[in-house]
């Protein structure tokens, strides 16, 4: 009961932090938002939504939800990407590309995070905050496949489209060490489902059976291929982690561009170290308690923990799912 009690009082606390941006005869009731949030943790489970199987935190229920009734507009984005592929790192880019020059709203930033602003978080009150909140282009994130979310909607409404790609050895090895630091993975149930020993792990995964927004038998290739037929569309942009890395300035710019958000030479440079991995992973010190989402961020990281059989079953493992289409990944 001690245990029920700290984890809820910590989530109403950071759902305060967020709730002072709206005007206090605005602001709706939590409380049934700030229980599920912390049963979510305590007690987590698998939902599943059209056959995709999601994990705690997250919710089938408000991945369907989000499909039925979400209504972006052409301010919106979202960053689409499979867990541990640059997510977070990218939705600050964003953040930071649109707000950088408004001090309000950068601080409004540091409070929205994957618990209230990914689609499939939460309940739906939680949509009702985010469009309560004084921003007038909202940032939103997701690990859902592409038929879970209403793409022709989202397309026809203009709403922007970030799709981020990683080498799927640094993916796997990141995926392991967070999972490892996980609250709502210590149960027995979950410990089946993500276990803590690495060749067991990476067995479960690469043969389908971890549910990671995804149907049985499928993994992050699957969910590559679900966005590809997108690639081309005039909302969507498709960004590698690797690139990102590599030559950050260009890939800021391209993302400024794609978002009709007009930034100077000097702006971008300033953005890159606003940006990069040991400033967000110390401004995140800060504000994450529970867990990290920020390790190493490099490239190559893979060559510590695979042995050559588990790089050739990779290698065959991804080349069997996505031969035939243009995408190369980095992995040095």
């Amino acid at each position: 009961m001690a245990a029920d009690k700290k984890v809820l009082l910590a989530m109403s606390m950071k759902m305060q932090n967020l709730l002072k941006f709206i005007p206090e005869n605005e602001r709706p009731d939590v409380s049934d938002l700030v229980e599920f949030g912390g049963q979510q943790i305590l007690h987590p489970k698998v939902t599943e939504c059209k056959g995709y199987r999601i994990p705690s935190p997250f919710s089938a229920e408000t991945a369907k939800w989000q499909y039925d009734n979400w209504n972006p507009t052409n301010n919106d984005v979202l960053v689409a990407s499979f867990p541990k592929t640059g997510t977070t790192w990218t939705i600050q880019i964003v953040k930071s590309v649109i707000y950088k020059d408004d001090e309000k709203m950068m601080d409004l930033m540091k409070f929205i995070n994957a618990n209230n602003s990914h689609l499939e978080s939460g309940t739906p009150k939680n949509y009702e905050i985010m469009l309560k909140l004084p921003w007038k282009r909202k940032i939103w994130g997701t690990h859902l496949p592409a038929p879970l979310i209403n793409m022709e909607r989202l397309k026809k409404n203009g709403c922007k489209i970030i799709y981020v790609m990683r080498n799927p050895k640094d993916q796997v090895v990141s995926w392991f060490n967070m999972n490892k630091n996980m609250p709502f993975n210590k149960t027995e149930e979950m410990a089946k489902n993500f276990p803590a020993e690495w060749n067991a792990f990476l067995e479960t995964l690469v043969n389908g059976k971890q549910p990671v927004f995804s149907k049985e038998g499928e993994w992050y290739p699957d969910h590559i291929l679900s966005y590809y037929p997108y690639r081309n569309d005039d909302n969507v942009l498709f960004l590698m982690y690797e690139e990102m890395k590599k030559d950050p300035a260009k890939e800021i710019k391209k993302i400024a561009n794609f978002l009709g958000v007009k930034r100077s030479d000097d702006e971008i440079d300033e953005l890159v170290e606003a940006t990069s991995f040991q400033s967000m992973k110390k401004e995140a010190s800060k504000t994450m308690s529970q867990m990290s989402f920020f390790r190493k961020g490099e490239v190559a990281d893979w060559k510590n923990q695979f042995t050559v059989a588990q790089s050739e079953l990779m290698d065959e493992k991804f080349n069997e799912k996505l031969s035939g289409i243009d995408i190369k990944f980095t992995y040095e």
